[in-house]
């Protein structure tokens, strides 16, 4: 296939969980091709702690307490958006055990 780009997977290990299972998109350049759409304030990694406590300095005490609850997405599912023309560029390399059908 022309202009394909084959990634492989990875794992990563977790302490206290299974391992989690990544496909290393910088490996065939997907990355570096990708068009950045998203204005780059909305990039907020680094401030969260300062974000959020800035919040909750801010919150009206009439409300009550504040809250605060942490939840990991880690097994969530992502939906990225592909041009139907670039469909069959994007490939992900899966293992199967031996003596089965890929």
């Amino acid at each position: 296939l022309a202009g394909v780009r084959i990634s492989p997977p990875g794992v990563v290990p977790q302490r206290t969980r299974r391992d989690r299972t990544i496909c290393d998109l910088t490996y065939s350049g997907v990355n570096a091709d990708t068009v950045s759409l998203a204005p780059t304030e909305a990039m907020q990694f680094g401030n969260a702690l300062r974000r959020i406590l800035f919040q909750i300095y801010r919150a009206d005490p009439r409300w009550g307490p504040v809250y605060l609850a942490k939840a990991d997405i880690s097994d969530g599912f992502y939906n990225i958006t592909v041009n139907a023309n670039g469909t069959k560029q994007f490939g992900i390399v899966l293992p199967t055990a031996p003596g089965q059908e890929p």
